[in-house]
């Protein structure tokens, strides 16, 4: 936001609202709210993304490589997709190396034959002996 303690003190030196405004970039209202007694010195609001920042770390540990859009999904991101490209971008591990390393079982490991299931039934429905 704006200084507001700058603001006053150019009020207090006699300046006009619109020169105080021109100066500063503000608008008029803007130099009104600032000089009007018990006025805050300093405004903050924290943006969406200050929110938001966590849950997209922790599905960005899980999935690296997820598109904005399915991140936007998962964690019911309802503002600007712009601004969550901007922070998934930001966060988004910049190289193959920063990715997690899955540990896949050698093929060899994996069973392989036949599988043999009961006679399946679903309410009237009957189904015989699979084999798969």
């Amino acid at each position: 936001m704006h200084d507001r303690p700058a603001i006053r003190e150019q009020r207090d030196e006699g300046n006009s609202i619109r020169s105080i405004a021109r100066d500063h970039g503000a608008s008029r209202n803007a130099v009104r709210r600032a000089i009007r007694p018990g006025a805050r010195d300093g405004y903050y609001r924290p943006s969406a993304i200050e929110d938001a920042e966590p849950a997209v770390r922790d599905v960005l540990a899980d999935y690296p490589q997820m598109c904005v859009a399915d991140v936007a999904l998962l964690i019911d991101w309802r503002k600007s997709r712009r601004q969550l490209s901007d922070l998934v971008a930001r966060l988004r591990p910049k190289s193959a190396n920063e990715w997690p390393t899955v540990q896949a079982r050698p093929l060899e490991s994996l069973a392989t034959g036949k599988l043999t299931t009961k006679p399946l039934q679903c309410g009237s429905m009957k189904l015989g002996e699979l084999t798969l």
